[in-house]
């Protein structure tokens, strides 16, 4: 019966770092939770940035309307945007609250 508690105590082992990994795991995600938006933030910026890289033509085209509006008008335009995105982000979470 030496095989048979052998199988024992190997099972025994197994459920117990099963329960520690558990535990590590839930104390790694407790750790981390507080970088999650932080990271979120930086993966956007990374996403922007390469999306900057693949369209060259569209980062030129900008840097030459910028030079022909010049600086004032450019922040003029700039902060209508501004009012435009955040109009239509709050559009989009009204009618998703419309919906739900």
């Amino acid at each position: 019966m030496i095989y048979g508690e052998r199988l024992t105590e190997i099972a025994r082992r197994k459920e117990g770092l099963i329960a520690r990994a558990a535990r590590e795991r839930a104390v790694i995600a407790a750790e981390f939770g507080a970088w999650h938006k932080p990271i979120d933030v930086l993966d956007r910026g990374i996403a922007a940035a390469r999306f900057l890289r693949a369209h060259p033509v569209l980062v030129a085209a900008a840097l030459a309307v910028a030079a022909v509006l010049g600086r004032r008008s450019l922040l003029r335009w700039v902060g209508r945007g501004l009012v435009v995105w955040r109009g239509w982000r709050a559009l989009q979470v009204w009618t998703r609250s419309l919906s739900a």
